[in-house]
């Protein structure tokens, strides 16, 4: 009888598949002569029919049944479905069954719908977690910049704000915090040390579905980071997303107002108040800024007038104070 088992060097499944082979030979009272065989390209994993290491022949037979017709040659380790389970060695069940069958010796029923599996990565509850969890941080990173894109969003629309931002805007530090949570969630996933049953540098050592996962991971680790920041550029992309309103016509015998306002976030906020006040007839400058949370308002007082301008920056979602005297 001739028994072999092909592997290749590093394969940590080697010497207890060796010993396993050696222990069943023993309990069948069989010589325990086994050439072993290192398989060193896939050229010779080729010509061999080499499934992955370790692979165990009796007479040239596999001793799994089922994959003796496979063609995944693979310089790769292999898994052998035991008892409805992956496992990196076939069972003694299966090597028993094997020489009692090249003996022509009745076989021990063995699960007839095992599947050789080399170089596959089987996939699990962690993916699904991990994509959730990235889905979760980007999720909480624009929430947590409500804030300052509701303005430019209803300033679009024409609907008010209605206070909406502030409420965000007090919840966006305990939003940040989930976001930045999640994220690390999302690398622990990513890049925890797994136990697993491949050789370092083989195939299956590092499946393309995680190599793919982790790029997934980083671009979303960007858009995260983006979203997050985005109170810190809001003003530009407001100015450039919503558009100048004021009529550039001259107007005779301007008057001047000035209010405070409350309620503010962030740039694009002031940009969403400015584009409110310019959308008022009469309205010649209008001017918001964030940084001294105030409005300054030229216009022609037969056209419009202070009130108009409150309930303006009101209807935007904020409190206006008026703060100078004129009509």
């Amino acid at each position: 009888m001739k028994v072999q088992l092909f592997y290749f060097d590093g394969c940590p499944n080697h010497p207890p598949a060796l010993e396993r082979l050696k222990h069943v030979l023993r309990q069948e009272g069989l010589p325990e002569h086994v050439e072993e065989i290192n398989v060193t390209s896939p050229e010779q994993a080729q010509a061999l029919a080499f499934l992955g290491s370790p692979t165990i022949k009796i007479n040239g037979m596999d001793v799994e049944p089922s994959a003796r017709d496979s063609q995944a040659y693979a310089m790769a380790c292999r898994t052998y479905r035991n008892a409805g389970k992956q496992d990196g060695l076939p069972d003694e069940e299966m090597i028993r069954a094997a020489l009692r069958e090249a003996l022509g010796q009745p076989a021990v029923e063995h699960d007839c719908c095992a599947q050789t599996v080399p170089a596959v990565a089987v996939k699990s509850g962690k993916s699904k977690s991990s994509a959730l969890v990235m889905t979760g941080s980007v999720f909480a990173a624009i929430l947590a910049s409500f804030c300052c894109m509701l303005p430019i969003v209803f300033a679009l629309t024409g609907l008010s704000v209605v206070g909406a931002s502030a409420a965000f805007a007090a919840w966006r530090p305990y939003l940040l915090t989930a976001t930045f949570g999640l994220l690390a969630a999302g690398f622990y996933f990513a890049y925890r040390p797994v136990k697993t049953e491949c050789a370092p540098g083989s195939a299956c050592a590092l499946p393309t579905t995680k190599r793919s996962g982790r790029v997934v991971l980083w671009l979303t680790s960007a858009a995260v980071v983006a979203f997050a920041l985005f109170p810190y550029y809001s003003g530009p992309v407001a100015e450039f997303l919503l558009p100048d309103k004021t009529a550039h016509a001259a107007a005779p015998a301007l008057q001047h107002a000035s209010f405070r306002i409350e309620g503010m976030d962030c740039a694009a906020c002031a940009v969403a108040v400015e584009g409110k006040l310019k959308s008022v007839a009469g309205v010649q400058t209008a001017r918001v800024s964030f940084e001294q949370k105030a409005a300054e308002v030229d216009y022609n007082p037969a056209v419009a007038s202070p009130e108009q301008f409150r309930k303006a920056i009101e209807g935007a979602g904020y409190r206006a104070v008026k703060t100078n005297k004129g009509a």
